[in-house]
């Protein structure tokens, strides 16, 4: 027993090691490189480029005079550096998106001449931010980025023209890029595109979106870069998550290329806090790098021969080499891998008494309900007690030894349970085979995902033949075992480390089941000691225990890892006007207490349409006026009115829009003559806001078709910034340290809501 006992403890450390080597190693998943490669890019010279266009530190939202200022040392950059850059302004459109409405952009354009006639690089960047910060990280610094490539290509020469887009109103809706692809010119000439974004303000830039058709892209990629960070898994988890970057209108044209992203410190993104004092000079040039090595590369390639349709798949090795092959051959592989572990099962059918394989089987099923359980029990004390902001902890680690620690403990835990019970080939073989089975379902539906189930399973099939060709008698399967484990530990701890990007702590019990290729295949190592596995499950459970204990303790946020804290004026114009609190993140009780609002989230209806809940205390009224909708021009066609009319703000706010309940008789909506939003999206279920950024105080003209046997009511609202009053002043000196405004930031919202009628103007209800 004692010998047993020293196995398994052995067999544990030597598990432990690895899994540790292997976190630390794809440390790279979330930290920068340090230094810089051998390439022309200068982060230091990008940086001061970013200090000088974001000097002041403040907002600078698409269409108001602080954008424009930036928008003019962005010019005055590109000219010094021997360019003669175009402003391409418009006010841009869409009703076919998630939030209809129209932007004021100016997008800046300069262009490196190339000596061929061939398609153009486009290398693009945004340059307006969202109202709560400077956008330094997002995205001042890919404007500062261009800059700095702008410059490096002033002084030699190209195959390919290189245009150099710095687009207005991304935040907004990706309307700069919306009309550089619609109005200008130059659009026909692109045939590749490399972007430069952000959703963070450290971490390694990661190449996480080429488009379709990608194989030979790849394969200058793999070749092009010195640092590679890029994985074929994240394009796809990206494919299906809500998120846009101006790359989505150009991948929407059939144009491919590169979309980088620094992705780390996530509680910075769109915040106050995103600022030159918070950003990682090395994610700087680390992204700078990327950029300027496949940029340089496509400006002297005929882009015409990128063009493919098949698709790559590829990891990175700890940032280090790209590993790049088909993604045609990830079904083949799978389908080796499966008949490979089905044919070892019939080799080793000794193992399988009906027992041992009812055993083997049930085991396999409890590890996987197992691993769920025992996420879910620490997301309470990783995420759900502390609080903690969704994709940010400021010290992670704790919970991150919790979660490794839960996963060992339950594949010990499974192998202590069928001791005695099933062989341990059995065990493995059953583990591997759902492996394989799972592996060859997402090769065939998922192929860009498919690797880190294809290559483990393919690595243990091929050493399981190998093991068993040898004849040893008894026969074993224990070197395929620590191969496949080897294998499984390599691909799945980057991905527990890669998934704090998209899932937060609170969802750990989602998080944690990205470990069980790893617990599969540990399970069956653990088994070889029988019941000493106990051991080893003892150690790992006091492990996740004391781990969790530590990050329910640790403080849920700080300075440069912040919650997110609005402070609202809230005016109705029905009610008293009231201070509103919204947070990203959990609520922070004691400076709401302190404050004076209730101890309970209220529901309330966000202009007058949207559920949602927040906390309110009585304001002084600033008697703020409401944007107001003039109708000119009222006429009726059978049983259609048509109102035109005028929109204008009443504070000359950064935002102003229109919103229009479900069911209101409204068949059509333009703004400026353009559409945005249609009788399709009108009729459906939810209500429709419509938005139209920096127009300030200039008059919209507004048309609404709407049913002649409706008398539809309409919400008129506008975002603008706080009134400069002494209530205002004392809460944003109270918020804590370890707070910042977020996205829509502290502002002002006024709204009011107006009836249309075929034979008067709209007047407020």
């Amino acid at each position: 027993m004692m010998a047993g006992r020293l196995g398994a403890l052995v067999r544990l450390l030597v598990v432990v090691a690895i899994t540790a080597i292997l976190l630390c190693l794809w440390q790279s998943q979330l930290v920068a490189p340090n230094g810089a490669a051998n390439t022309a890019f200068s982060a230091p010279g990008a940086f001061a480029t970013l200090s000088r266009v974001l000097q002041e530190q403040t907002p600078h939202i698409a269409g108001t005079p602080q954008n424009t200022v930036v928008r003019d040392r962005i010019v005055a950059e590109f000219r010094s550096a021997g360019y003669e850059p175009e402003v391409q302004a418009a006010i841009s459109c869409v009703a076919a998106d998630r939030y209809p409405g129209c932007t004021t952009v100016e997008n800046i354009i300069a262009v490196h001449k190339g000596t061929g006639a061939g398609k153009a690089v486009l290398a693009t960047a945004h340059y307006d931010s969202v109202p709560a910060g400077p956008g330094t990280s997002d995205d001042g610094a890919g404007a500062a980025v261009l800059v700095e490539l702008a410059r490096v290509f002033a002084t030699r020469a190209t195959r390919n023209d290189v245009i150099f887009l710095v687009t207005d109103g991304e935040e907004t809706g990706l309307r700069g890029a919306t009309a550089f692809a619609e109005h200008h010119p130059l659009m026909a000439r692109v045939g590749v595109v490399v972007n430069v974004e952000a959703r963070g303000a450290s971490g390694p830039s990661l190449m996480f979106e080429t488009g379709p058709g990608n194989s030979r892209l790849m394969d200058l990629f793999a070749h092009a870069v010195t640092r590679p960070s890029a994985n074929s898994v994240s394009y796809e988890v990206y494919r299906l998550l809500p998120n846009d970057t101006d790359f989505s209108i150009y991948r929407r044209l059939g144009l491919g290329g590169f979309n980088f992203a620094y992705s780390s410190s996530a509680s910075l993104y769109h915040s106050q806090r995103d600022s030159l004092r918070t950003i990682d000079t090395r994610s700087l040039q680390h992204q700078g790098e990327h950029a300027y090595e496949v940029a340089a590369v496509l400006a002297d390639t005929d882009l015409d021969t990128l063009k493919s349709s098949s698709d790559a798949s590829y990891f990175d090795v700890f940032g280090r080499a790209l590993v790049v092959w088909p993604a045609s051959l990830n079904v083949p592989a799978a389908a080796v891998a499966l008949l490979g572990i089905l044919a070892l099962i019939g080799v080793h059918r000794s193992a399988f008494s009906r027992r041992s394989g009812i055993w083997a089987i049930a085991a396999c099923i409890a590890v996987a309900l197992a691993l769920f359980a025992a996420g879910w029990m620490l997301s309470w004390p990783l995420g759900i007690w502390p609080g903690v902001h969704p994709l940010d902890h400021p010290q992670p680690w704790p919970a991150r030894v919790a979660i490794v620690a839960a996963a060992m403990l339950v594949a010990a835990g499974a192998a202590a349970s069928v001791a005695g019970r099933a062989d341990m080939r059995a065990l493995l073989l059953v583990n591997w085979l759902v492996l394989a089975l799972i592996a060859l379902a997402v090769a065939i539906y998922v192929p860009g995902a498919s690797y880190p189930f294809v290559w483990p399973a393919f690595g243990f099939a091929a050493a399981g033949w190998v093991e068993t060709m040898r004849k040893r008698t008894p026969p074993s399967l224990t070197i395929a075992a620590w191969l496949g484990f080897a294998l499984a530990a390599f691909f799945w701890m980057s991905f527990v480390l890669a998934l704090e990007l998209v899932l937060g702590f609170d969802l750990t019990q989602y998080k944690i089941m990205a470990l069980l290729p790893f617990v599969l295949a540990l399970a069956p190592l653990f088994a070889a000691d029988g019941r000493a596995a106990r051991l080893p499950a003892a150690i790992c459970g006091v492990v996740t225990i004391g781990a969790a204990a530590i990050a329910s303790q640790t403080p849920a946020y700080a300075p440069d890892h912040p919650r997110g804290l609005n402070i609202v004026y809230y005016d109705d114009k029905v009610a008293a006007p009231r201070w509103l609190i919204g947070f990203e993140g959990a609520a922070d009780e004691a400076f709401l207490k302190d404050q004076g609002f209730p101890a309970r989230d209220e529901q309330f209806r966000q202009f007058g349409l949207v559920d949602a809940t927040g906390r309110f205390k009585p304001a002084m009224n600033q008697v703020l006026p409401a944007p107001t909708l003039t109708l000119h021009d009222v006429t009726t066609n059978g049983g259609t009115v048509v109102a035109r009319g005028t929109l204008r703000s009443g504070r000359g706010g950064f935002l102003v829009g229109i919103g229009i309940a479900p069911g209101s008789g409204v068949k059509s909506l333009r703004f400026d003559n353009q559409q945005v939003a249609d009788a399709a999206r009108l009729e459906g279920k939810a209500p429709v806001i419509t938005r139209f950024w920096g127009a300030g105080a200039r008059d919209i003209a507004v048309e609404i078709v709407f049913d002649a046997a409706a008398a539809p009511k309409v919400v008129l609202y506008e975002r603008s910034a706080l009134p400069d009053s002494g209530e205002a002043r004392a809460l944003i000196a109270a918020r804590p340290p370890d707070a910042a405004p977020v996205y829509s930031g502290d502002s002002t919202l006024v709204f009011v809501a107006v009836e249309l009628a075929p034979s008067k103007p709209a007047e407020p209800r």
